[in-house]
């Protein structure tokens, strides 16, 4: 055994043998080394890392905080304008509805006129109609008014009309639409131009229409209906018409009218004097014994008539 190991090439061997052992246990010292630096670096490196990521995500969650704070006070903002908004809405809905329903109960209060006057009208010709079928009645004494005196300047029509006819006056300017006829009590319900006028016989009214202004007169209710009297169709005689800034002489020189002015259904007059006054169609004025009457109105100028006792 000695002699083996005291053989050079044993000894060679076995050197060889130690100084790889010895290398490798160095080179493996190193290579801890080196992995251990590595490592160490490896790791400040990723905690650095981390570091800096732990800063990113405090600022982040900061901005988070703060977005969430302003989201917050916004909707605050918002849920306050919500409030107004529905509050302004709700008043002007509220608004809305009540002129709705002020413009629904007008169309309804026109309405409601429109149909009782029809059905006035109907009923009258309903209770009119059999009074002229019974002429053996009305020949044995059927309630008739009695006849009265035409008013003064007016002249009667000759033709009567039943409920549902209509009286065409002045060239069409003027229309008298029989509404209701009531024989016992001898007064008649007309529509003048659309306005109803109710009249017993001898009452007059004025009717104003594009071409002037003239008089209407219920003059009597019979079984065939009703007659009228009225100077809507009577020209304006020579010498009966005065146009303003014109002196009109009645009453046999008595009576001196200037004209001043002519509106609607009304002229401005000056009787023997200097102050002027208004006289509608139909009316009169006293001067001592004598009297001034405005007749009508024929455009712009007016019939006048004028007497003294």
């Amino acid at each position: 055994m000695s002699e083996i190991l005291k053989n050079p090439v044993v000894t060679g061997v076995g050197g060889g043998i130690a100084g790889l052992l010895v290398g490798s246990l160095l080179s493996l010292s190193t290579i801890e080394s080196k992995v251990g630096s590595s490592m160490g670096r490896a790791m400040e490196d990723l905690s650095a890392a981390v570091q800096g990521d732990d800063a990113a995500l405090s600022g982040v969650s900061e901005r988070l905080a703060a977005l969430e704070a302003s989201v917050s006070g916004n909707a605050e903002a918002v849920a306050g304008l919500g409030t107004q908004v529905a509050g302004d809405l709700g008043e002007r809905i509220a608004g809305l509805e009540a002129r709705i329903d002020a413009v629904a109960e007008d169309i309804g209060s026109q309405i409601s006129q429109t149909a009782e006057a029809q059905a006035e009208a109907v009923r009258g010709a309903l209770g009119a109609q059999p009074a002229a079928a019974r002429q053996p009645e009305a020949a044995t004494g059927a309630v008739s008014a009695p006849p009265v005196a035409t008013p003064p300047g007016l002249s009667m029509r000759a033709e009567a009309r039943r409920v549902g006819e209509t009286f065409v006056l002045a060239d069409g300017a003027v229309r008298a639409f029989v509404q209701r006829v009531d024989a016992e009590a001898g007064t008649a319900l007309l529509s003048v131009n659309g306005a109803a006028a109710q009249l017993s016989p001898g009452e007059a009214i004025t009717v104003r229409h594009d071409a002037g202004a003239c008089r209407l007169a219920l003059s009597e209710v019979g079984a065939d209906g009703v007659r009228i009297s009225s100077d809507c169709d009577m020209p304006a005689g020579d010498g009966a018409a005065y146009g303003p800034g014109e002196m009109a002489s009645l009453g046999d020189g008595q009576l001196r009218v200037f004209v001043s002015g002519i509106l609607g259904d009304a002229a401005r007059l000056a009787i023997n004097g200097l102050d002027t006054q208004s006289l509608r169609v139909g009316e009169s004025h006293s001067v001592e014994d004598c009297t001034v009457s405005v007749t009508g109105i024929r455009g712009n100028r007016v019939l006048l008539d004028g007497g003294c006792s």
